[in-house]
């Protein structure tokens, strides 16, 4: 692959204002850290005191920082303003609507912006030179809105390759069952929950950990205990290696009601591990049935039981799915396969 080589060298600006740190403040981190090897410079702006300022700096990516107080607050704007004056970039990709509405207000059309669409909100009125969405199904959704297609491009998130992962696909003792996420309605924790409590009562011995943090914790808990799964089901925050914590499973269940393009989903693909998603526009999209996963509708908690326990009795189809699932993420979602994609899609809105 050969790069266009930016005659001045003046950066990418990549703008993310979140408070929180999930799917959208990983997608600005990585893109960070793509740009740079495949010879694009790319600075970061995140919101002062931000997960996403925190994070950068615990993994040693410098991103400047500015105070957000609403999107037409006149300081804030003037904030913006500063820091496109101080950095010169050459475009600015905006990940999130109110990333797009302040630095449109601060640079008009002086600076072309590139619109990172994540959700379904998006402000047709803003200037844009283009828009990235990561996902097929999200392009089809914002034309059907009237947007033009060939003014969308679609970028699929990227995955950190462990060089460790799952090659042993025997199960011993009691299968371990993962989950990753924040603990928020739409990722169908209640459901895996209540699909693990069908198991239990089936005489289906098992363990489960899911990984992640919000503000359903203690409902989780309460159902977690009503169901009496205390002893086989496990909260455990955040981890801090999840390549390992994912390696260590022997199944990976995501039963979530809605996703763009799931970063969890290719974790564990890069792990190697088995999965059971829910079938919606996101894994759909990125996994194939038996291939590397099995489909359950969402919702549902006696078919997801049924597939924990499909998987649980066949070793060979954990190993096909297993091993099918890494050489998918290897083929197509890598930094450096994506960071060349988002390269193309940079150089087909903002010529060099």
């Amino acid at each position: 692959m050969v790069y266009l080589v930016y005659r001045m060298q003046r950066p990418i600006l990549n703008v993310m204002l979140g408070k929180k740190f999930g799917g959208l403040e990983k997608v600005f981190l990585d893109q960070l850290s793509m740009l740079p090897e495949c010879g694009i410079p790319a600075r970061g702006i995140a919101r002062h005191a931000s997960m996403a300022a925190e994070r950068a700096a615990a993994i040693g990516i410098a991103v400047d920082t500015m105070r957000v107080w609403s999107e037409r607050d006149p300081f804030t704007i003037g904030a913006a303003r500063a820091l496109v004056r101080k950095i010169k970039p050459r475009l600015i990709i905006c990940h999130g609507l109110k990333a797009h509405r302040i630095f449109a207000r601060a640079v008009g059309n002086t600076v072309p912006i590139i619109a990172q669409v994540h959700k379904a909100r998006f402000d047709h009125k803003l200037p844009h030179a283009g828009i990235i969405v990561v996902a097929e199904h999200r392009k089809r959704k914002m034309v059907a809105s009237g947007i033009p297609a060939e003014a969308i491009l679609v970028v699929p998130n990227a995955v950190t390759l462990p060089s460790l992962y799952k090659t042993d696909y025997t199960i011993s003792g009691m299968p371990r069952i993962v989950g990753v996420g924040r603990l928020h309605s739409k990722k169908g924790f209640n459901v895996l929950i209540s699909a693990l409590a069908i198991l239990q009562r089936r005489g289906i011995d098992f363990r489960c950990a899911i990984a992640g943090d919000g503000h359903l914790r203690q409902e989780l808990s309460q159902q977690i205990n009503a169901a009496g799964l205390a002893d086989k089901v496990e909260l455990v925050g955040w981890v801090n290696d999840t390549a390992a914590f994912l390696r260590s499973a022997d199944i990976f269940a995501f039963p979530s009601f809605q996703e763009d393009f799931p970063l969890a989903v290719l974790d564990a693909m890069a792990s190697g591990l088995p999965i059971i998603s829910s079938a919606i526009d996101g894994p759909l999209e990125c996994m194939k049935e038996g291939e590397t996963t099995l489909f359950v509708p969402p919702h549902d908690a006696e078919k997801l039981a049924e597939a924990i326990v499909r998987l649980i009795n066949d070793t060979a189809l954990r190993k096909q799915f297993g091993s099918n699932s890494r050489a998918e993420a290897e083929a197509k979602y890598s930094f450096r396969t994506i960071g060349e994609a988002l390269t193309q899609a940079i150089n087909h809105f903002v010529a060099p």
